[in-house]
């Protein structure tokens, strides 16, 4: 599952709460920090963090941004598509 799907997925826990349950096992998942219900804050763990930051750096690099978009004029076209998560690990291995 990606980082979007789990954040979307994630436990909303009021500030409140937040102060009593907390310890390193509550911050291992993703959470929505609410205050009276409304969203004030998310809370990732430090590998969906650095996922993230790893998508962004590759996102900037033209290359890649070259891959996606060729990919995307393939589709319209017919061609059968691949996940841009296999995209980056192709770049990874490069």
């Amino acid at each position: 599952m990606g980082i979007a799907t789990d954040l979307l997925k994630a436990e909303r826990v009021g500030i409140r709460e937040l102060k009593k349950k907390l310890s390193a096992s509550f911050l291992k998942k993703p959470l929505i920090i609410t205050d009276r219900k409304s969203p004030v804050s998310v809370n990732l763990p430090y590998s969906d963090m650095l996922e993230l930051i790893d998508i962004l750096d590759e996102l900037s690099d033209v290359e890649t941004l070259n891959i996606v978009k060729e990919g995307r004029k393939a589709i319209y076209s017919g061609a059968k598509g691949i996940s841009v998560s296999d995209i980056f690990e192709k770049r990874k291995k490069k």
